[in-house]
């Protein structure tokens, strides 16, 4: 079964689940492979030197907040 059916048969399944608590196990592992899978995109960004100083950080989110009228 390769990757796409096997998301669409996961999703069908969880749709049949009624239980809260069992819902928010699920929810609890998909939040810990999200951030799993982002620890290991900024890993591999900063082994190729892909980054930024703070300075670029905190100027750039700045200006994200701006475009969108954010205080």
């Amino acid at each position: 079964m390769n990757a796409e059916k096997l998301k669409l048969t996961i999703i069908q399944r969880v749709m049949k689940i009624d239980s809260k608590s069992s819902l928010e196990r699920i929810e609890e592992l998909l939040i810990r492979e999200e951030m799993q899978r982002r620890a290991d995109e900024s890993i591999a960004a900063i082994e190729k030197g892909e980054v930024f100083s703070l300075e670029e950080f905190a100027k750039s989110n700045q200006e994200w907040l701006k475009q969108r009228n954010i205080k």
